[in-house]
């Protein structure tokens, strides 16, 4: 994804209605999966699924790909 928490062109079309809603990625060990709601082109919604099959919804202001969810590595200012 070119910037943080953006749903990129070549993501699903999830809900049919045309336009891309819903990005899928691979970050270390977990499959994320960034969703837009609102179809303003940036997530509202990530969903962490962990090789335990385990799911975690990521709170998404502060969601940066190869950044730790839980502040070891602070996001960079937008």
């Amino acid at each position: 994804m070119d910037e943080p928490s953006r749903v990129p062109d070549d993501a699903f079309d999830t809900d049919g209605d045309g336009a891309p809603d819903t990005a899928v990625t691979v970050e270390g060990i977990d499959l994320v999966v960034a969703i837009d709601l609102d179809g303003d082109r940036f997530a509202d919604h990530v969903l962490r699924i962990g090789p335990d099959a385990t799911v975690r919804e990521q709170v998404v202001d502060a969601w940066i790909p190869g950044h730790d969810e839980f502040g070891a590595d602070e996001p960079a200012d937008q």
